[in-house]
């Protein structure tokens, strides 16, 4: 996996950081201690070459690659991407787990042929493709449907959808891991699993707010860098709030708001600019008609 930085695309860094994580001097010694150094390394060398792919196709989409974390499950590219199209932030997605598949095919054919014992290469592998394409952010799953369902249904209505179905999926992964663990009597890597994507799952609610507030601040900036921006016409009764019309804006459109009557007649048109604006001076929670009687008497 990886984790996408949505600020603003700001300067370009000269260099990337690498750390590494404690934990993984640490761990090194105690898969030799437990004699499962051989298994680590497979897992590990593969959940790297997945990583690795999702840097390269970074490289090649023009996206920036700001840092490398080395953890004791494999490595963790930071990525900015969010000033991408949608085809280009989808490769970028994708190719971690294409890199697994095209890895298990390889092990899968040198099986064939019996040059190698690659039965437990296969398992990693097509395991981590198969786990890493669930629909569960921030799995390359999630990410992958947040990004789509993004440009149709808009930046917080996706990410309440995007809960919801990461939930039903970590649920049913809980009892996979409760029963795998009656089943063996030792192994809950599953469950280990689960409850790091709940961490996460749990983290990401607090971001969503901040996150839009950030990409509506900032896409000012990249309209006046770039002077061509794709733009997204929404249409609105008066009686809804400007809080509703924040929440179902894009991340990666300039929105202009038609604002209408109860007869469905036009009544004035408002960039998102304006309705920023007008929260400031407001609150989130005023209607538009609320806010066009009161910008009659003490305009903004």
């Amino acid at each position: 996996m990886y984790k996408i930085d949505n600020e603003n695309n700001g300067k370009i860094k000269k260099y990337v950081k690498v750390r590494v994580n404690p934990l993984f001097i640490v761990f090194v010694p105690l898969m030799v201690y437990f004699n499962y150094f051989p298994q680590y390394c497979i897992i590990y060398f593969s959940m790297t070459v997945h990583e690795l792919a999702h840097i390269f196709t970074s490289k090649l989409m023009k996206a920036k690659l700001q840092s490398v974390k080395i953890l004791p499950i494999g490595i963790h590219a930071e990525i900015k991407y969010n000033y991408l199209s949608l085809v280009k932030r989808c490769l970028i997605n994708i190719s971690g787990p294409i890199a697994n598949l095209l890895f298990f095919t390889v092990c899968f054919i040198l099986k064939a042929y019996c040059l190698y014992d690659m039965l437990f290469f296969i398992y990693a592998n097509i395991s981590l493709a198969v786990f890493n394409l669930l629909p569960v952010y921030p799995l390359d799953g999630g990410k992958l449907l947040k990004d789509i369902l993004e440009t149709k249904l808009g930046f917080f209505k996706t990410s309440k959808y995007i809960r919801r179905i990461s939930l039903v999926f970590l649920i049913l992964m809980s009892f996979l891991g409760t029963l795998q663990y009656i089943t063996s009597g030792y192994n809950i890597s599953l469950l280990v699993l689960v409850i790091y994507l709940l961490f996460n799952f749990k983290n990401n609610k607090t971001e969503v707010a901040l996150m839009n507030v950030k990409n509506l601040v900032y896409r000012g900036s990249r309209f006046k860098k770039k002077g061509i921006y794709p733009v997204r016409e929404l249409a609105v009764m008066e009686t809804k709030s400007l809080g509703d019309v924040i929440k179902s804006m894009d991340f990666d459109r300039f929105h202009i708001i038609y604002v209408l009557d109860e007869n469905m007649k036009l009544i004035d048109v408002v960039t998102e600019k304006e309705v920023l604006d007008y929260a400031i001076k407001y609150n989130t929670q005023i209607s538009f008609k609320d806010l066009f009687e009161d910008c009659k008497k003490t305009p903004l």
